[in-house]
C-alpha cells in the first residue's frame, strides 16, 4: 500500500488520480440542490405566475358557443311599403343525443311528419348545425302535427316544436320575385369564402337578386350563448347570452304599386295572346314570357323590373322541397327563375332605330329634314331584296316620319352607307354609337345575372365563327349584315334593361346612367345608415337640338299620328299624356318554315318615355313569340302609364300594326 503525501496546498490527493470522497459528495449535493431549485421555480411559475392563463385555458376547453340567427332586415319599396319581411314558421326540432338514446323514436316521427326514415336521419345528422342545440328537421309543419307531439311526449323524447324566422312576402313583393331573390342555407364553397366574415355552417344567406346583392346589409349579427360543458360534452350551465342584432332595412328605388301593375299587365297580356292566332300560319301565339322595365331618365333609378313567368318566393322560405324545385326548373315551366328583364337577350327590332337614327345624324349621312326616296318598299343589295314590313312603300321620307311609320328602307340606307364608306365615316361607327347608348356591355345594376348583349362588328363575328363554328356558321360580315343590324336584327341582341336605359339616355339628353335599385339602408326606426348614390357611366351621344327634336317628333308620332305604329294604344283613345315611343317586331329565326319545331314566332317590343316634352319615366316591354310590338307590348306599356299617371286602368285596344 502506497503512502499519502502532503502537498504544499494542504489538499490530500490519491495517487490513482480519482477525486476524493469528500469532493464527490459536495458535487452530488450541488447537483441535487440545483434540481430542487429548478423544480421549485417551475412550481412557482405554474401556481403563481401562470395561474390566470392556465385557468383560462381550462375554462375555454369546457366552453361551447351556440349561435342564434339574427332576423334579416326588411326590404322596402321607395315609399316604405314592405316587400319582404319576416314571419315565425312552426318547426320541429330534434335533440341529437336523445335521438341516439331512443332510436325507435325516429321511425314514429318520420311517419308523423310524412318523411322517410333515411330522410329524417339525414336531417338529424346535418353537420351544419351545432351538436349543442336542437336540429330543425321540418319547417312549416301543421298544427295537428305539433299537437300530436305535445300530447304524446313519451313517444317523442327529444322532439320539440318551436318557431323560426323565415322570409315572408307581401303581394307587392311577390310581384318582384325575380328581382328580390331568395335566401337559402350556406353551402360548403360559400362557407369557405365567408367563414372569415363570421358566417357559420348553418347560416342562411341571400342566393339571388337583392337578397344576395345586399347580403351584408340585411344579414344582421347572430346572438351567442356560451355553454359550459364537461369532458363528455354534457352541458353544465349557461355562462352568458348575447341577443342577436337584426339586419338593417333596405329601401329600394322600386315602386311596389308600379311593379305590381307591370307584372299584372304582362301576365294578362301573355294569357290573352295565347288565345289569339298568329297571322304567320303557325297557330296560336305561344307567348312564352316577357319583361317590363320602368326607369327614371333623370337618375337611372329603376321603379319596376318585372319578369314573367315568375314564381312564388315563399316556396323557398324555410327551405324549398325537391318536388317544388323540380317543378320550377322543369323546361315546360319556361324558366320562371330566370330574370328576363336583366338576363334575357332579344333582338330589339325597330326599337334599335334609336341607334341607327343617331348614327345617321352624327355622321351626317342624314339630316333632320333630308329626304330619302322609298319607292320600292325596301332596298336591294347584292341581289337580295330587303323589304319593308308588308312591302309597303312610303315615297319621299324624312327622319321623323321614318320613325313614326317605322320605314325600314330609310334605316337600311343608313346602315349600308356607314358600312360601305367606312373610310369616310369611320370604322364600325354604327357599333360605336350603340356602345355610347350602353349596349354591348352590362349596365352595372347591382343584382347578379345581367347579360351583356351584343352588336357585332365584322371582327367580332369572324372571331366567334372561329371559336364556335356551329353556333356562328357564317364568319364573314357583309353589307347585308349591316342592313339587318340597322333595324335591330341578326347581329344585335339586347336586354330589356339595356333598351330602357338607352332610351333614358336619349330622354335626358346628357347622361348614360347605371341603373340603380337601392336608395338607402335604415334602422328599424327609419334612421338612414347609408345611401346609394346614382352612378354615371358616361355622356350621352352628341345630338344637336335640331337632331333631338326631329327624333322626338318621330317618336311622338308613333303614338299620336294615325299612321303611327302604336296609335291604337294611345292616340286612338285620346290618351291625355303625350308618350314618345317606338315599336319593334323582331324576327327570331330566318329561313325556317313555321311547321318546323325550330320555328319561333316574332318578339313583340315597345319602348317609350313620357311626358315627351319633359320625360319622367321610361317604360319598355318585351314579349317572346307574341307578334307585333304594337299588338302585345304596347298595350302592356299603356297600362303601366295608367298607374304612373293615375289614369283609369282599362285594357288598351290593339293598334293592328
Amino acid at each position: 500500500m502506497r503512502s499519502l503525501r502532503f502537498g504544499g496546498s494542504g489538499r490530500t490527493e490519491r495517487e490513482d488520480g480519482a477525486l476524493p470522497t469528500e469532493v464527490r459528495l459536495k458535487i452530488l449535493i450541488t447537483i441535487v440542490g440545483c434540481l430542487f431549485a429548478a423544480l421549485l421555480a417551475r412550481l412557482w411559475d405554474l401556481q403563481v405566475l401562470t395561474t390566470a392563463t392556465a385557468q383560462t385555458v381550462a375554462t375555454n376547453n369546457g366552453i361551447r358557443l351556440v349561435y342564434t340567427p339574427a332576423p334579416r332586415g326588411l326590404i322596402l319599396d321607395r315609399n316604405g311599403q314592405v316587400l319582404v319581411g319576416n314571419v315565425s314558421q312552426p318547426t320541429i326540432e330534434v335533440d341529437r343525443q336523445t335521438a341516439v338514446a331512443h332510436p325507435q323514436m325516429e321511425g314514429r316521427l318520420a311517419l308523423l311528419l310524412g318523411m322517410t326514415l333515411p330522410a329524417l336521419q339525414t336531417a338529424v345528422a346535418n353537420p351544419q348545425y351545432s351538436p349543442f342545440q336542437p336540429v330543425p328537421v321540418l319547417s312549416n309543419v301543421t298544427p295537428a302535427q305539433i299537437l300530436y307531439i305535445k300530447e304524446h311526449p313519451g313517444s317523442f323524447p327529444g322532439v320539440s316544436a318551436t318557431t323560426v324566422m323565415v322570409r315572408s312576402y307581401s303581394a307587392l313583393g311577390k310581384a318582384a320575385a325575380n328581382l328580390l331573390g331568395y335566401v337559402g342555407q350556406i353551402n360548403a364553397p360559400e362557407y369557405a369564402a365567408l367563414k372569415s366574415q363570421g358566417y357559420r355552417p348553418d347560416s342562411e344567406i341571400g342566393q339571388t337578386g337583392i337578397e344576395a346583392a345586399y347580403q351584408s346589409v340585411l344579414r344582421g349579427t347572430p346572438g351567442v350563448t356560451e355553454l359550459q360543458v364537461d369532458s363528455a360534452g354534457t352541458v353544465l350551465s349557461t355562462l352568458r347570452t348575447t341577443p342577436p342584432i337584426p339586419g338593417a332595412n333596405l329601401r329600394l328605388t322600386i315602386d311596389g304599386t308600379v311593379q305590381q301593375a307591370a307584372m299584372q299587365a304582362l301576365q294578362q297580356e301573355v294569357a290573352l295572346k295565347r288565345t289569339q292566332i298568329d297571322t304567320d300560319g303557325s297557330g296560336l301565339y305561344r307567348a312564352t314570357g316577357g319583361a317590363v322595365v320602368v326607369e327614371s331618365p333623370s337618375n337611372g333609378q329603376v321603379l319596376a323590373l318585372a319578369s314573367y313567368p315568375t314564381y312564388d318566393p315563399s316556396l323557398f322560405s324555410g327551405g324549398i322541397t325537391q318536388a317544388n324545385y323540380n317543378q320550377l326548373t322543369n323546361p315546360a315551366a319556361n324558366s320562371p327563375l330566370e330574370d328576363r328583364a336583366i338576363g334575357g337577350t332579344y333582338f330589339p327590332g325597330s326599337t334599335f332605330k334609336l341607334v341607327t337614327g343617331t348614327a345617321g345624324l352624327e355622321s351626317g349621312v342624314v339630316t333632320p329634314n333630308s329626304l330619302y326616296n322609298d319607292v320600292g318598299g325596301g332596298i336591294t343589295v347584292g341581289g337580295h331584296f330587303f323589304a319593308n314590313d308588308g312591302h309597303q312603300s312610303y315615297g319621299l321620307v324624312a327622319l321623323p316620319f321614318a320613325l313614326t311609320v317605322s320605314d325600314d328602307a330609310y334605316f337600311y340606307n343608313i346602315g349600308q352607307t356607314l358600312y360601305d364608306h367606312q373610310a369616310t365615316y369611320g370604322t364600325n361607327f354604327f357599333q360605336t354609337v350603340a356602345g355610347r347608348y350602353g349596349f354591348t356591355k352590362p349596365t352595372g345594376i347591382a343584382v347578379a345575372g345581367e347579360a351583356s348583349g351584343y352588336v357585332l362588328t365584322p371582327q367580332q363575328k369572324a372571331k366567334l365563327h372561329q371559336q364556335y363554328p356551329k353556333a356562328y356558321p357564317f364568319g364573314s360580315y357583309y353589307t347585308g349584315d349591316a342592313i339587318e343590324s340597322a333595324i335591330g336584327q341578326d347581329d344585335v341582341a339586347v336586354t330589356p334593361l339595356q333598351l330602357a336605359n338607352a332610351y333614358a339616355t336619349f330622354a335626358n339628353g346628357t347622361t348614360l346612367w347605371s341603373p340603380s335599385v337601392a336608395l338607402d339602408s335604415e334602422t328599424s326606426s327609419g334612421k338612414v345608415l347609408h345611401t346609394y348614390p346614382a352612378k354615371q357611366l358616361g355622356p350621352a351621344p352628341t345630338l344637336t337640338a335640331a337632331d333631338r327634336q326631329a327624333m322626338t317628333q318621330g317618336f311622338v308620332g308613333v303614338t299620336a299620328n294615325p299612321q303611327g305604329t302604336a296609335y291604337g294604344s294611345f292616340g286612338k283613345t285620346n290618351y291625355p299624356i303625350q308618350v314618345a315611343g317606338k315599336t319593334g317586331t323582331a324576327q327570331v329565326v330566318f329561313g325556317i318554315p313555321h311547321t318546323s319545331p325550330a320555328y319561333k314566332q316574332t318578339t313583340s317590343v315597345f319602348t317609350s318615355f313620357a311626358p315627351a316634352s319633359a320625360p319622367q319615366y321610361v317604360v319598355d316591354c318585351f314579349m317572346s313569340q307574341a307578334g307585333y310590338g304594337a299588338d302585345a307590348a304596347a298595350p302592356v306599356v299603356r297600362q303601366v302609364y295608367d298607374v304612373l299617371f293615375h289614369q283609369p286602368i282599362l285594357p288598351a285596344p290593339l293598334s293592328g300594326y
